[in-house]
């Protein structure tokens, strides 16, 4: 069955689907992606921090570990609870809300949205409206961290399909580009007993893209990297989009 009432990130963030799909993505990978806050970006202990679209607590846990007073929100119920019951820690506070805003215990001294969790919305606008929101949170001297997927590499590199198995459950997730998106039905056939049908659609936009819209948000981009160990942005190799830049 598919849910077609809700976004499709509320049916399928929502699910429980949704951590066993991405089960792979370890506490290691969090840890190295906040050491890239840490070292590449400069943000000091203590600072505090906005994990924007948090999911279930990896990267706000490994924030926390790092010295950090962290704020993780996430439009997710679902992931919102995960996240309290995994990964609670006494400098995190998990919030549900949108990531349009507003953000609650702002102003923060960072901004970090990992793991691709932007470009979601039907408009240009929302998505626009989003970066706005991040800037307006920062304080003077607030750092963004925004790690993106290198849309140039995603429309060279993309597999159409692929099937995963989750005990005796089948996952099949088929991909293709429907510019300007990159669009994903995920079918998860459970055994007799049902199948379920889910979507994901993120908008490509290009390093270039991207930048503007942080710098016309009112941020200065200090820097662009290709991956989590800080090596810099290469639209024909990397694998991500990563942009640090900071509020004057």
């Amino acid at each position: 069955m598919t849910d077609t009432a809700a976004p499709w990130y509320k049916s399928w963030f929502n699910s429980p689907w949704y951590t066993k799909l991405y089960q792979h993505r370890t506490e290691q990978e969090a840890f190295e992606s906040v050491q890239l806050v840490r070292d590449v970006a400069g943000l000091p202990q203590g600072a505090r921090v906005l994990d924007l679209c948090c999911g279930y607590g990896r990267h706000a846990n490994a924030l926390a570990e790092h010295g950090y007073s962290v704020v993780g929100l996430d439009a997710s119920e679902h992931l919102i609870a995960l996240a309290n019951d995994r990964y609670p820690h006494d400098k995190v506070e998990y919030v549900i809300g949108d990531m349009r805003g507003p953000y609650p215990g702002g102003p923060f001294d960072a901004v970090v949205n990992f793991f691709t969790s932007f470009g979601y919305f039907d408009t240009h606008e929302e998505n626009v409206h989003v970066l706005q929101t991040i800037a307006q949170s920062l304080t003077s001297g607030g750092i963004l961290v925004f790690d993106f997927l290198n849309a140039s590499f995603v429309r060279r590199t993309l597999n159409p399909e692929s099937m995963s198995m989750v005990g005796e459950t089948m996952i099949i997730q088929e991909r293709w580009i429907d510019e300007p998106y990159v669009k994903k039905r995920i079918t998860v056939n459970v055994p007799c007993s049902s199948e379920h049908v889910f979507s994901e659609q993120v908008r490509l936009y290009s390093a270039h893209e991207l930048c503007d819209m942080v710098t016309q948000a009112g941020l200065c981009v200090r820097s662009t990297h290709g991956s989590y160990t800080g090596a810099l942005f290469d639209e024909a190799v990397s694998e991500r989009c990563i942009i640090i830049a900071e509020k004057k």
